[in-house]
C-alpha cells in the first residue's frame, strides 16, 4: 500500500512539474522590453499625447479656414396675404503673419512630442533592463545560498556521523548545526525577495499576476565588451537635443510675439442676399457686397507697451537657454569622461575579484581536507566559508555596478543599449 502511495505521489508530481514548465512564460531580456514598450500603461498615455500633438500638427493651418454663415427667415401674415422670405450668406477670411509661426509651432511641439516619447521609451528600456539584471544576480545569489545550505547539511550530517561515533565534541556538533540551520532564514528571505521583485516587474511590463515568468540570460554575456570610444556628436546627445528643441521653439515664440505685436492683419469678406414672395417667382437681390480690410498695431513700436515687454521676455528665455546649452554641454561632455574611467576602473577591479574568488576557492577546499583529517577546528571550516561567499557576492555585485554603469552611459549618448563597446570586441 506505502508503494503504491508513493508511486502515485511521484506520478502526479511529474504531471505538474510537466504542467509547470509548459505554463511558465519564458522571457529574455530584449522580449521583455518588446512587452514593457506594448503594454506599459504610462507609454501608452504618452502615445495618447504625441497622436493628439500630430492632429495640432495636421490641422495647425486651419487659422486661414474661411468664416461661413448663412441665415434664412419666413413672414407668414396671420390674414389673407402674401409669404415673404428671405436667405443671406457671407463668407470671410482673415490673414496675419502669426499663422506661419503657429504652424511652426505646431510642428515644433509634435516633433518635441516625438522626443519625449522616445525618451520615455528609453527610460522604459533602461529599467526593464537594470530590474532584470537586477534579478539575475538574485536569482545567482540564491544559488549560492542553496550551495552553501547542501555544504552545511553535508557537513552536519559528516559531523553527526562523527559524534555518533564518539570522534567529535557536542559543541562542535551544535555549532555545525547551527550553520546549517542558519542559511535556511536567509534563503527563505532571499527567494521572498525575488518573489517581490518579479510580481513589481510583471507590473512594468504589463503581465497578470497569474502568468509565470522565468528569466531567461547570464550576467557575464552583458559584460562582455571591448574598450569604449565614443565618436558621437555632443550636439546629438539626448540632454543636449532637448535643450535645442526648446531653443528653435523659443525661436518660433519670439518671431511670433514679434508679428502679434507690430505685424499687419489682412482680412476680406463678401456677402450675399435674396428675398421674394410666395406671390411671385422672381427674387431680389436685397445684398451683395464685397469688403477689404487692413489692420497695422502701432503699440507695440511703444517700449512700455504689452507687445513690447513681451518680445523683451522671450529674448530673456533665448539668451536663458542659450547658457543653458553651454552649460549642459560641457557637464555632459565631463560626464562622459567620468563614466567611461569609472567603468574601466570597475573593469580591472573585476579581475581582482575573479582572482580573490578563485584563491578562497582554493583556501576553503585546503581548509575543508584539513578539517576531515582532524588538522583544522570548525570555526576555521566557517571562516572559510564565509569568505568564500563573500568572495563570491562580491564579484556578481561588482558585475551589476559595470551593467549598470554601461547602460546609464549608454543612455547618457543615446546609442541603443546593449551596443556599446561591442564594435570594439
Amino acid at each position: 500500500m506505502k508503494k503504491v502511495l508513493l508511486l502515485t505521489i511521484i506520478f502526479l508530481s511529474v504531471i505538474n512539474v510537466g504542467y509547470s514548465e509548459d505554463s511558465i512564460k519564458k522571457l529574455t531580456v530584449d522580449e521583455a522590453v518588446i512587452l514593457a514598450a506594448d503594454n506599459n500603461i504610462s507609454l501608452q498615455r504618452q502615445r495618447i499625447s504625441l497622436n493628439t500633438l500630430e492632429k495640432k500638427k495636421n490641422t495647425s493651418w486651419n487659422g486661414i479656414s474661411p468664416s461661413l454663415s448663412a441665415s434664412g427667415s419666413a413672414s407668414i401674415p396671420l390674414e389673407d396675404g402674401d409669404i415673404s422670405y428671405n436667405f443671406s450668406g457671407s463668407v470671410s477670411i482673415s490673414f496675419t503673419p502669426s499663422l506661419f509661426t503657429a504652424i511652426k509651432t505646431a510642428k515644433l511641439n509634435y516633433e518635441n512630442g516625438v522626443t519625449s516619447y522616445e525618451n520615455a521609451v528609453r527610460n522604459i528600456e533602461l529599467n526593464v533592463r537594470k530590474i532584470f539584471c537586477s534579478l539575475l544576480y538574485t536569482k545567482e545569489n540564491i544559488s549560492l545560498q542553496q550551495r552553501k545550505l547542501e555544504t552545511a547539511k553535508s557537513l552536519y550530517e559528516s559531523n553527526l556521523a562523527k559524534y555518533n561515533r564518539g570522534q567529535l565534541s557536542e559543541l562542535d556538533l551544535l555549532n555545525s548545526q547551527y550553520s546549517y540551520e542558519s542559511v535556511i532564514p536567509t534563503l527563505q528571505s532571499l527567494q521572498n525577495s525575488y518573489e517581490n521583485s518579479i510580481a513589481t516587474f510583471k507590473q512594468t511590463l504589463g503581465l497578470s499576476q497569474d502568468v509565470q515568468i522565468e528569466l531567461v540570460g547570464n550576467i557575464e554575456e552583458y559584460l562582455n565588451i571591448g574598450k569604449i570610444q565614443i565618436n558621437k556628436n555632443i550636439e546629438e546627445v539626448p540632454a543636449v537635443k532637448t535643450i535645442l528643441a526648446n531653443m528653435e521653439l523659443a525661436k518660433t515664440q519670439l518671431l511670433a510675439t514679434r508679428f502679434s505685436a507690430w505685424g499687419p492683419s489682412i482680412s476680406a469678406s463678401y456677402s450675399y442676399g435674396k428675398a421674394g414672395t410666395s406671390a411671385s417667382s422672381d427674387l431680389r437681390t436685397t445684398g451683395n457686397s464685397l469688403s477689404l480690410s487692413l489692420r497695422l498695431p502701432l503699440d507695440g513700436f511703444l517700449p512700455w507697451s504689452n507687445g513690447a515687454l513681451s518680445i523683451a521676455n522671450q529674448k530673456a528665455n533665448l539668451q536663458d537657454l542659450e547658457l543653458q546649452l553651454k552649460e549642459k554641454k560641457e557637464s555632459v561632455a565631463l560626464e562622459i569622461q567620468n563614466n567611461i574611467k569609472n567603468i574601466e576602473q570597475a573593469q580591472a577591479q573585476l579581475k581582482v575579484l575573479e582572482s580573490n574568488v578563485q584563491l578562497a576557492q582554493k583556501r576553503y577546499n585546503m581548509t575543508l581536507t584539513a578539517y576531515n583529517h582532524g588538522s583544522k577546528d570548525l570555526l576555521t571550516l566557517q571562516n572559510a566559508s564565509d569568505a568564500l561567499m563573500t568572495a563570491r557576492d562580491n564579484l556578481n555585485s561588482q558585475k551589476i555596478k559595470i551593467f549598470s554603469a554601461i547602460l546609464d552611459l549608454e543612455n547618457t549618448l543615446g546609442v541603443p543599449f546593449g551596443t556599446l563597446g561591442k564594435e570594439n570586441n
